[in-house]
């Protein structure tokens, strides 16, 4: 083999080996907030009640052929809960249930993804409330929409393992253990820059 095509050679097989070292960038994508829902539900005396976050913010790098390298960072402003009863909703506020005092935000943050099928996946995440962190997983799908895409998933969590519900609500009677935790956000991406 002559000099040239050797070095050339040389040149193709370092490339590839790069290529499977380096992981692939997972794209930045901006939240819709107008078009996009982050939920909750409880049983209250057997009957669903659900209610919503108006305030949290999210940052989210995901590909699903990079999936190593994507990230999810959400936060929740957790005064910003709405059931639709002032009453109620000034209660669950409280000392009681989310002490917003003395921890106003609740975090999520992705370990790890995994794709189950075409637009299928489970994000492994900490999720934090009242101070303390348990690790989930949140089954979601991802489908096109008209500027990106729409995410949607649930994953049911026990209040008690977070410390919400204090006092006489502390054995589920009249409120549910179980608490359904909903994302229905839409997302754009965000245009690329040039280092």
């Amino acid at each position: 083999m002559t000099p040239a095509p050797f070095i050339k050679s040389l040149g193709a097989m370092a490339a590839a080996t790069l290529m499977t070292v380096l992981p692939v960038s997972a794209a930045t994508w901006s939240i819709d907030q107008e078009a996009s829902t982050l939920g909750f539900e409880a049983q209250v005396f057997g009957s669903a009640v659900p209610g919503t976050f108006g305030n949290w913010t999210a940052e989210i790098v995901f590909d699903e052929e990079a999936l190593e390298t994507s990230t999810v960072s959400v936060t929740i402003n957790m005064d910003s809960a709405d059931t639709g009863d002032g009453s109620r909703d000034r209660s669950l506020k409280g000392s009681e249930w989310f002490a917003v005092e003395e921890h106003p935000e609740a975090t999520l943050t992705s370990t790890g993804f995994r794709k189950l099928d075409e637009g299928s996946f489970e994000m492994d995440a900490d999720l934090t409330m009242r101070g303390t962190t348990n690790p989930i997983t949140l089954p979601f799908t991802l489908t096109e929409a008209t500027d990106g895409v729409v995410a949607k998933g649930s994953v049911t969590v026990n209040r008690t393992d977070y410390g919400i519900g204090q006092g006489d609500y502390v054995s589920g009677a009249t409120v549910g253990l179980d608490v359904v935790i909903s994302i229905d956000v839409a997302a754009t991406p965000e245009a690329a820059t040039d280092d």
